[in-house]
């Protein structure tokens, strides 16, 4: 089995543990099925490929590169160059069409309203990826209001503070 398949797979399983874990009461069962997704995202890495994230959207690869344009769902560069769906957007958009039951093609559009009411609940959120362009930096910031901006700064806040807690030194030069 290829990456992309595993990928396809990994995000509809995590999916299921997400729903799974949304209708638990115990937390300490809740905290064990959070373990499980991340144990079984570690073994995708940080992105999907569109193609395989446009069939699990259930959507072409043309309409999936509009809404990454868009910037609604971020992508992740990969070494090559290639543009690749971040996963954990991706599993917020497949949850959403799934707890929603947006299977009913004659409404039209289940993916736009999806997007809509993740949106009303800021998500998905960008991830800090340290290898965007400046431009598209620009951009994001540019579009992103005081309160995102202020969560991206207690991210990187967290994320310096365990590096330091683990022995990381900072590097001059």
């Amino acid at each position: 089995m290829g990456r992309a398949e595993r990928a396809e797979r990994v995000v509809e399983a995590v999916t299921d543990i997400r729903l799974a874990a949304s209708t638990v009461d115990d937390p300490r069962a809740q905290r064990r099925l959070r373990r499980s997704e991340f144990l079984v995202l570690r073994d995708v890495g940080p992105s999907v490929p569109k193609r395989r994230a446009a069939a699990l959207l259930g959507i072409s690869v043309t309409a999936l590169e509009r809404w990454t344009r868009s910037g609604r769902l971020p992508v992740f560069h990969r070494p090559g160059g290639r543009e690749e769906v971040d996963v954990r957007a991706l599993l917020d958009v497949v949850e959403e069409l799934r707890r929603a039951g947006d299977d009913r093609p004659e409404e039209g559009r289940p993916v736009a309203r999806a997007f809509a009411r993740l949106a009303a609940r800021g998500l998905p959120r960008r991830r800090l990826r340290p290898n965007e362009r400046p431009d598209e930096l620009r951009h994001a910031y540019l579009c992103s209001t005081p309160l995102e901006r202020l969560r991206e700064t207690a991210e990187l806040s967290f994320a310096v503070t365990t590096l330091a807690g683990h022995g990381a030194r900072r590097r001059d030069g």
